[in-house]
């Protein structure tokens, strides 16, 4: 007898199928397949090897029983928690759409794949990601919101311990992320608003304080607006924003006060909110007076009137491809780096249009009557 077995009669004495009065257990895995206990532990855990004729029948009996393990009792078997920790930076759990988009992305993944995800959006230090990982309450991270200089990603790397990012910083070496490509998205906007004749283009870029950090998408089109607009022949003004709609329309209303000659602006992310309201409040209609680009997924940019033309963000995809991305690398161990530059499509909505003679001139009038307010 094979160790770890016992004798098997020849008659079926097989106990009914227990998946549809309670959830299958070990014990029942064993005395379906007519071996001991320990030899399903060693067929499910890969710990010992078994003869292929002794795995067979304990796969065939887990099938049979829709056998599903407890969570907690495989991490104690396996040393593995099977959980994916994603950190979002977000003290207030001031989460805008798109980083909710994210997130359902990545739990899409992992739940497809049988992990659990994570989420943690306080700013937590980079010794504490990777405690989170050396305690075994996760086996992998997700790292969002990364600065061009994330403290964070070195430690992970000289920790060893495997992570994936959503963004990407200045040194990619050996690190696998998922990213929109920023610089192209800003390129693509402009162009396209200096083909309809704008030669005064407002950014409403990341806020400052993620500027002064060093988020690098912010850097990105920061450094990518300047040099795009030069060579256009676009006068360009560049306005770090915060996304909130309250505080966008300040910055908005202000510009359109203070400067009459821009027709046009470019949003990194939902600060459109704040700037279309201002535009409402100052008697402009969108396109005829002022155009607008923003870089939001598509689900988004159709659910405004005007529709807003903008770069397709997929931030879903995003998600999804960074959580598949490490559970590959968790499946594979010294899995080389996948590196995946996301270049979204500029989709032409409602919101751009030529500019018209009069454009300047409604612009110049709406900074009068602001004026005339204040």
């Amino acid at each position: 007898m094979v160790d770890g077995e016992r004798q098997v009669s020849t008659t079926d004495h097989r106990p009914p199928d227990r998946s549809t009065t309670r959830a299958a257990t070990m014990a029942h895995i064993a005395e379906r397949a007519g071996v001991a206990l320990s030899t399903v532990s060693y067929v499910l855990s890969g710990k010992r090897t078994v003869s292929p004729e002794i795995r067979v029948r304990v796969l065939a009996a887990v099938e049979e029983l829709d056998y599903r393990p407890h969570r907690s009792a495989r991490a104690l078997a396996t040393g593995a928690s099977h959980t994916i920790a994603l950190f979002l930076p977000s003290p207030q759990w001031d989460l805008i759409p798109v980083q909710q988009t994210f997130v359902a992305g990545a739990t899409q993944e992992t739940s497809a794949s049988d992990y659990a995800l994570l989420l943690d959006t306080s700013p937590a230090d980079p010794d504490g990601i990777v405690r989170l990982v050396e305690t075994g309450r996760a086996d992998g991270i997700i790292l969002m919101e990364t600065l061009a200089d994330d403290p964070r990603i070195g430690r992970l790397k000289a920790s060893g311990r495997p992570f994936t990012i959503i963004g990407r910083t200045a040194d990619t070496s050996g690190i696998s992320f998922v990213d929109l490509d920023f610089g192209a998205a800003v390129e693509k906007s402009l162009a396209h608003l200096h083909e309809l004749g704008h030669r005064c283009v407002a950014l409403f870029n990341f806020p400052q304080d993620q500027i002064d950090a060093g988020y690098n998408a912010a850097l990105i089109a920061r450094d990518t607006f300047g040099q795009r607009a030069a060579a256009l022949g676009i006068r360009g003004i560049h306005l770090p924003c915060p996304h909130p709609a309250r505080e966008a329309f300040a910055m908005a209303t202000e510009l359109l006060r203070s400067d009459s000659d821009c027709t046009a602006a470019i949003t990194t992310g939902w600060q459109f909110t704040g700037l279309l309201g201002a535009l409402r409040a100052a008697g402009l209609h969108v396109p005829d007076d002022f155009s607008v680009v923003s870089v939001i997924d598509a689900q988004f940019a159709e659910m405004l009137t005007p529709t807003l033309t903008g770069i397709d963000w997929p931030a879903f995809e995003a998600g999804r491809l960074a959580a598949g991305t490490l559970i590959e690398h968790l499946a594979g161990g010294d899995a080389a780096p996948r590196q995946l530059v996301i270049g979204g499509e500029l989709v032409v909505r409602e919101s751009t249009g030529p500019v018209r003679r009069d454009s300047v001139a409604n612009v110049a009038t709406s900074r009068r009557s602001a004026d005339a307010i204040l």
